[in-house]
């Protein structure tokens, strides 16, 4: 190769010289992944600016907007309700009535006696009621009720009446004593509720947190891809700067016509690796939009993250890992929600078993006056009481075969859930001790491929002297320059694996949420 002026030769080597400087450690470093020159602005220079975005923000987005998060929101929503209609089983009632009758009719012998030889009977009333009825926790159901009818008939001329008034006030009870009865069975079903909410509340928290993670890894993606685009752009500027001094030395002798050929087949292909490089960018902001549900008809401006993809080292420690996820995974405390449930259920499906024993008892105040305000004072004086207590006995005649299936089922699925929890322990463990591993192993591949873009930079920069010297082509040049942006492509791959490992961490220990502030502690919150 023929030597070509040291003053030519200088200016050409720093021109080169002063792109590739553009290292990894200065890309992840200060402001982070957006370091450096943007050349993918440059590039697009008539489209809108980059909008800024950082990961606390995106993850709000993704809470806020998300849809498949909304979804499992409504769910949780409905399992609320849910709640409180198991509740108004103690919502009480007002029940009112009213009832005219107009009765004719002959006398029976009978009647005909008790009556003064009255052959025909005629009668006339109004009937009135109104009662508050309820339950209360015990199982009883109770009944204060107040009673009015007024009636006109052929009987009280005899007695110079012109109509009578009958009122009664009381409360009547029925209390079950074996089955339905007591406080755990009447509350059984709010107790079950409370517990499909709980369960609801994990479920919603559990598919927040994965959706989270996939949007943290679209941002990690559209990261790595820009930093893929910007390493490519310079190695494009490289070749072409290069490109150009190879055809003026070969106008002017210094130079065989092949490394022209060389640079241009090296440019090409460094093109090509921009083109895919720019579509790479696309797909991943794209990729990000969807997860806040905006589309790229919104807005034509790119996505420009802002967090760095500099490591911050983390050493995990198994038992507190561990201790954080018996804590907070979704998995294990729906599990143990849905064995307290499976436990209630037992307990219902025990007591119905039971014969069905209830105690009855009512009391009422009557009255009987001219008038109706009378036969309210009448009432309250309570000169006339009526009252009665007594048991009432339901046995099935073939051992209530129904509940007995029941109960049975239920032992079964207290027995699932069981099994569940314990598969979700193993689980549980296996993937904290994965994710720890893969957090560390994460890391020791970012050393080893920052160590790999040294050892590639200090080649290049041997291969630059031999070339100011005379010794080496262009094409090797480059070659070398491929190496370092291959070991630099992989670098910011590593780093971008490292994140990823602490996002699998965070899921493993069902801590991602309180990471970004936004953990759910109770529904809709």
């Amino acid at each position: 190769m023929k030597k070509v002026p040291k003053v030519r030769m200088w200016f050409f080597l720093l021109l080169v010289s002063g792109i590739m400087e553009q290292g990894i450690h200065e890309s992840t470093a200060g402001d982070g992944p957006s370091g450096g020159p943007d050349t993918f602005r440059e590039v697009k220079a008539t489209s809108p600016a980059p909008l800024p975005l950082n990961l606390r923000d995106f993850v709000k987005l993704v809470r806020d907007k998300n849809e498949q998060i909304g979804i499992q929101a409504s769910e949780l929503a409905i399992s609320n309700e849910a709640v409180k209609g198991a509740r108004a089983i103690f919502e009480p009632a007002f029940v009112g009535s009213y009832q005219y009758m107009n009765n004719e009719r002959r006398n029976t012998i009978q009647e005909l006696v008790s009556q003064s030889l009255i052959p025909d009977f005629h009668e006339r009333s109004d009937s009135y009621q109104a009662a508050v009825e309820g339950m209360v926790p015990t199982g009883a159901n109770l009944r204060l009720g107040y009673t009015q009818r007024d009636f006109t008939n052929n009987l009280q001329d005899r007695f110079d009446l012109e109509k009578e008034s009958q009122t009664a006030f009381g409360l009547s009870l029925t209390q079950p004593l074996l089955k339905g009865g007591g406080v755990k069975p009447t509350m059984a079903g709010i107790r079950i509720a409370e517990k499909e909410a709980d369960i609801a509340l994990q479920t919603y928290r559990g598919q927040m947190m994965r959706v989270i993670g996939e949007a943290i890894r679209t941002y990690w993606d559209l990261s790595l891809a820009r930093e893929k685009y910007r390493i490519r752009k310079e190695s494009e500027l490289n070749a072409g700067a290069i490109l150009e001094d190879n055809t003026i030395r070969v106008k002017t002798g210094k130079m065989a016509e092949t490394e022209v050929l060389e640079a241009k087949a090296a440019l090409a292909m460094r093109r090509s690796l921009v083109s895919e490089a720019r579509q790479a960018i696309i797909a991943a902001g794209n990729a990000v939009r969807t997860y806040f549900s905006a589309s790229a008809m919104d807005t034509m401006a790119e996505i420009e993250p802002t967090e760095s993809l500099q490591p911050e080292e983390m050493h995990p420690d198994f038992t507190t890992s561990l201790t954080r996820a018996f804590k907070s995974r979704t998995e294990y405390l729906a599990s143990k929600k849905k064995m307290e449930r499976e436990n209630i259920r037992l307990v219902f499906a025990e007591n119905q078993t039971w014969p069905k024993l209830d105690l009855k008892g009512s009391y009422n105040m009557n009255g009987l006056a001219e008038a109706v305000r009378t036969s309210l004072d009448d009432t309250f004086r309570r000169d006339f009481e009526t009252w009665s207590v007594g048991i009432e006995l339901r046995i099935p005649l073939e051992g209530d075969k129904k509940s007995r299936s029941e109960l049975e089922a239920t032992r079964q699925r207290k027995r699932q859930a069981l099994l569940e929890m314990k598969a979700v322990e193993v689980s549980l463990v296996n993937a904290v001790d994965t994710a720890i591993a893969g957090v560390r192993n994460a890391l020791e591949q970012v050393r080893h491929a920052s160590g790999a873009v040294d050892m590639n930079r200090q080649l290049l920069e041997a291969e630059r002297v031999k070339f100011l010297t005379g010794k080496s082509s262009s094409r090797i040049l480059l070659e070398r320059e491929e190496d370092l942006n291959r070991a630099k492509e992989v670098t910011i791959e590593s780093l971008v694996k490292y994140k990823y490992s602490l996002v699998q961490l965070g899921l493993a220990e069902g801590s991602l949420l309180l990471h970004y502030d936004i953990e759910l502690t109770t529904s809709g919150t």
